[in-house]
C-alpha cells in the first residue's frame, strides 16, 4: 500500500504581543522577557489614576482662578498702579455683557477688574499699553497715554 506525503511539522508562529499590555491576550507565558505592569493591580491603578484625574479637573481650576474684582464697593477699595494687559469683553449672556480688564501692578501682581456694573464708557476709553493709577477710596483714574497728556477719568456705576 502506497502512502500518502506527509510535509514535515513546523514550529508554531510566535504570538503577537500588545507593547504595554504584554501576555495579557495570549502567548506562551514561559518564553521571551516578563515585564510586570501591575499584574492583578493593573486595573485598580487605572481606576486610581482616572480618580486623580478627575479630581484634578474639579479642584485645580479654582485654586489657580485668579480674585476678580467686580463689585463697586471692591473696585472702590482697590488701589491700582500698573499697566493694563488685556482688555476683553464676556458677551456669553447678551443680557449682561461683562468688560474685563487684567492690570498688571509694579510688583507683579495680577488684579482682574470686571466692570459690568459700571458705566462701558470708561472700558472704551481705555487701551491696552496704557498704565493706570488709582488711589484706595476714590473711582478717579489717572490714564497715562503715549500721544495725550495724563488723563482723569472716573469710573460711575449704573444705578
Amino acid at each position: 500500500m502506497s502512502q500518502a506525503y506527509t510535509p514535515p511539522r513546523r514550529a508554531p508562529r510566535k504570538k503577537l504581543k500588545m507593547p504595554l499590555f504584554g501576555n495579557m491576550v495570549g502567548g506562551n507565558s514561559g518564553s521571551g522577557e516578563s515585564v510586570d505592569w501591575g499584574g492583578k493591580n493593573f486595573t485598580k491603578l487605572v481606576f486610581i489614576v482616572g480618580t486623580l484625574g478627575l479630581l484634578a479637573q474639579l479642584f485645580l481650576p479654582n485654586l489657580w482662578a485668579e480674585k476678580m474684582y467686580d463689585s463697586p464697593s471692591e473696585i472702590r477699595d482697590l488701589a491700582l498702579e500698573g499697566s493694563i494687559r488685556k482688555k476683553y469683553t464676556d458677551a456669553t449672556n447678551p443680557n449682561e455683557i461683562h468688560y474685563i480688564l487684567v492690570v498688571k501692578q509694579k510688583d507683579g501682581t495680577r488684579r482682574k477688574l470686571d466692570l459690568h456694573l459700571a458705566d462701558p464708557v470708561f472700558f472704551d476709553q481705555v487701551a491696552v499699553p496704557q498704565r493706570l493709577k488709582k488711589e484706595s477710596g476714590s473711582l478717579n483714574v489717572v490714564v497715562t497715554r503715549f500721544s495725550k497728556p495724563d488723563t482723569t477719568m472716573t469710573i460711575k456705576f449704573k444705578d
